[in-house]
């Protein structure tokens, strides 16, 4: 059985977990979103370096919208002592972009969104992605860092930067983009969050 059919499993427990509110809920509601994308993603694309610019254009972008919140799992749920405090962070980091998105002056309907508090957009900012991994490492004594050309390289393809005239024009040749290999790493994100909900298990919390 596949790690990501292992997540499968477990779907009862974290629709449940997710009705929770902090980390637990947190985790649960992200796994369940992951488990909802990536499944649509292996689905329907080829997912290693077989796969076309069409099909790098969708995948890339639809797996760079989970690898923030999975960093954000890593960081958080590192280490026991420091879930609280680092899932926190991620809050303050939410109240602040959320004030600075209120203080848009052409936003328009305002008035229909959630007021934010007090000051929320001059909180303190968040660690980035590259600073979050960095604080982190494997089994091995590595950092997490090493981790982050993904995110790189889904981002490019997100904001249409690969397009195949532009790169060959920069080169003066035909040139070809990297093509993550989606299948091993929706393998890895899929076992990793069986850890942290066998981890809450441990603990008690789910």
């Amino acid at each position: 059985m596949s790690y990501f059919e292992g997540l499968k499993n477990e779907l009862p427990t974290l629709r449940v977990a997710a009705n929770s509110s902090g980390p637990v809920g947190f985790f649960a509601q992200e796994a369940l979103r992951f488990y909802s994308v990536a499944g649509a993603i292996k689905g329907s694309f080829s997912l290693d370096e077989s796969a076309n610019f069409d099909e790098r254009c969708m995948t890339h972008i639809l797996f760079r919208s989970l690898l923030e919140n999975y960093f954000r799992i890593l960081y958080i749920f590192d280490e026991p002592s420091d879930i609280q405090a680092r899932y926190d962070s991620v809050v303050e980091n939410f109240k602040r972009e959320y004030g600075k998105l209120l203080n848009e002056p052409m936003l328009p309907r305002k008035n229909e969104l959630e007021p934010a508090g007090a000051g929320w957009s001059q909180l303190q900012r968040g660690l980035d992605m590259n600073s979050m991994l960095a604080q982190l490492r494997n089994d091995y004594g590595d950092r997490l860092s090493y981790l982050y050309f993904t995110y790189r390289i889904a981002s490019f393809d997100t904001h249409g930067n690969n397009l195949k005239g532009v790169a060959d024009d920069a080169f003066g040749k035909s040139c070809n983009f990297p093509v993550l290999k989606l299948e091993y790493a929706i393998g890895l994100v899929s076992n990793q969050y069986l850890v942290v909900l066998g981890d809450m298990r441990g603990r008690g919390e789910i």
